[in-house]
């Protein structure tokens, strides 16, 4: 039996063990923080989608959370963003129902904020003022404009210096604004767009808030609204870039880093590609041919060709004209797995030709595990085949019968017009979740690296062909 002196000598040890337990489970925050390196965890929400040929997939939406406001901090869930520009949220100003489904922004919650038009001007009360309509997808939203504290934790707020006189302007804040509150290592001053309205589709659909835009200044209406420009220019991140990394099962956290990268998520070195047409604002690269298993097709020969590298899209998106010969080129080659009678299909593990991008420097390439979803064809009550539709909430679909469940490729058509169209291709999911992917901002490129997933079988990141080699046959 032990002493009494002894047995507190093995709690004392349990603790610590326990103590440092805990600090491990931090410890890949606290080291990214300290290296100037901020990581916010992505949840994700599955939301089903009707097409055209009667068939219900399911897109992913990834978001986290942001704090906004001075002293109280207000949560939202946003979109982390590369394919917009600015930080959108619902604002209290706000009644229909898709506003009321969110979370709002209340402007009289946070007193050190400040109205603001587009261009910092301050807004006197009573005055009219700027506002500003934003497309997102088949939605849109309008939206006024307010200077104010966005925050990427929610750690307690430092209290102001009572001995700072009242409405002094500081060289971070708008004039008229209160004295902000002492800085936090994860804090800027950011002008937002406060949503005043909000279309029923697609927002009704989403868990999310808002969105958090982080594409290059040429999409924003100015450097102060750039999240990711600011958090470079007030000092608050270590390097220029952010990295992305998509999970690949329920096992993994899905997440993304500002200030840098983390280097565990590869499995390969990364390779970096130019931007392309940066003056337009988005993270894009340039395609220099498409390649599905052993078969060019000529589609991109004549120069055209780029794809923007999008972490709002979870599909595959391909222009209109193209559309059908990718789809059907894909579809031609894919087999479905054995079908879980517990899970169902699991169209990770379907099989069918490799779809290859090269661009410049690597060849970005989809497995039909990445590229395939599952489909469900659907009836109605009544036997009746479903007609097509856009996008269904999850209640709009108790009523409907499964008939078939099958993988097939998540190619979405769509039309662009010039100067970012007509030849342009939107890389979302599938691309972001075998790829972790890199934005440099300063240097205007794109990384990418094969991704470290629980199931990852390791492999190398092709780099893209010479185009001074022999094509391979069609």
């Amino acid at each position: 039996m032990l002493s009494n002196a002894g047995t507190s000598s093995i709690l004392l040890l349990l603790l610590l063990g326990l103590w440092a337990l805990l600090g491990e489970a931090d410890g890949a925050e606290a080291t990214a923080a300290a290296a100037g390196r901020h990581v916010v965890q992505l949840h994700r929400q599955r939301v089903p989608v009707k097409g055209q040929s009667d068939a219900v997939s399911y897109k992913n939406v990834y978001f986290g959370s942001i704090y906004i406001g001075s002293p109280a901090k207000q949560e939202f869930s946003v979109v982390f963003d590369t394919g917009s520009g600015q930080t959108v949220v619902p604002s209290t100003m706000c009644k229909s129902a898709t506003c009321r489904m969110h979370r709002r922004y209340s402007r009289k919650a946070s007193p050190h904020a400040v109205d603001v038009d587009f261009d910092g001007t301050v807004v006197k009360p009573g005055t009219p003022r700027d506002q500003i309509t934003v497309a997102f997808g088949t939605g849109e939203i309008t939206g006024q404009f307010v200077s104010d504290r966005l925050c990427l934790t929610n750690e307690q707020t430092v209290a102001v210096d009572s001995n700072a006189t009242p409405g002094l302007k500081t060289s971070s804040s708008p004039e008229g604004a209160n004295p902000p509150p002492a800085e936090e290592h994860d804090c800027i001053s950011l002008r937002t767009v406060m949503a005043t309205e909000m279309s029923h589709d697609p927002f009704h659909a989403f868990s999310f808030d808002g969105v958090l835009g982080l594409g290059l200044d040429a999409l924003t209406l100015a450097p102060e609204f750039s999240f990711f420009g600011q958090m470079v220019a007030q000092k608050k991140v270590a390097s220029s870039s952010f990295g992305v990394f998509l999970a690949d099962g329920e096992d993994e956290q899905s997440e993304i880093c500002f200030g840098g990268y983390l280097p565990d998520r590869l499995q390969s070195d990364l390779l970096w590609a130019p931007v392309a047409l940066p003056e337009l604002g988005y993270w894009q690269v340039q395609i220099k041919r498409v390649r599905i298993g052993n078969k060019i097709l000529d589609y991109c020969d004549d120069g055209q060709c780029r794809a923007v590298v999008d972490t709002g899209t979870s599909l595959l998106a391909v222009p209109h004209d193209f559309s059908d010969e990718l789809q059907d080129t894909l579809a031609a080659s894919l087999r479905d797995p054995p079908v879980n009678m517990q899970n169902g299909i699991d169209c990770l593990h379907a099989q069918g030709d490799e779809l290859h991008f090269d661009i410049e420097g690597l060849t970005v390439s989809l497995t039909a595990g990445d590229y395939a979803r599952p489909a469900v064809m659907l009836n109605d009550a009544e036997g009746q085949e479903d007609t097509a539709g856009e996008m269904e909430a999850p209640h709009d679909l108790d009523n409907r019968l499964a008939t078939e469940a099958k993988c097939q490729p998540t190619v979405m058509p769509i039309d662009m017009a010039a100067p970012i169209g007509p030849k342009l291709f939107i890389w979302g999911e599938p691309v972001l979740r075998r790829y972790y992917t890199v934005y440099d901002v300063a240097a205007q490129r794109i990384g990418f690296g094969l991704a470290v997933h629980t199931k990852s079988t390791p492999t190398v990141i092709e780099k893209a062909p010479s185009t001074r080699r022999p094509l391979l046959a069609v």
